[in-house]
Order: C-alpha cells, then structure tokens, then sequence
C-alpha cells in the first residue's frame, strides 16, 4: 500500500474509532475539514507538524502514529 493511503486509512480508523467527525479533527488540530478529507482519501500527505497534532489528538506518540502507517504499508 503506498504511503499516502497508508496515512489516510489510517487517520480514518483513528477518528471513527474515536466517533469524531472530520470536521472536528481538524478544529482540534488547527486545521480545515477539506484538508483532512484529501489525507485520508490519499490525495495528500500531512506535513510532520500535522501528523505530530494529530497524534497527540489521538493519545498517540508520534512514533506510535508512524508504526501503525507502517504496519498498514506491509
């Protein structure tokens, strides 16, 4: 799976596990709900600060955000 997918299904799985729309996700990282849509349909790739805003939103190290893209790549 490329990496770009691998993020965005990611992302998703995180906010509908947590029962967020996208549109408060991204109010909640400073972010705009068309943004969060592209990410997670694959069209664009979060930048660092993004992901790093998103991780803590979700409970997650960084680093644990990155395993899970990466478990989904393989």
């Amino acid at each position: 799976m490329p990496i770009n997918s691998a993020v965005g299904e990611t992302l998703r799985e995180l906010r509908q596990k947590k029962g967020v729309s996208q549109e408060k996700l991204a109010d909640a990282i400073d972010s705009h709900q068309v943004y969060i849509s592209e990410i997670e349909n694959g069209k664009k790739i979060p930048s660092l600060p993004v992901l790093y805003k998103t991780a803590c939103y979700f409970d997650l190290s960084l680093t644990d955000l990155v395993a899970l893209v990466e478990s989904k790549m393989k």
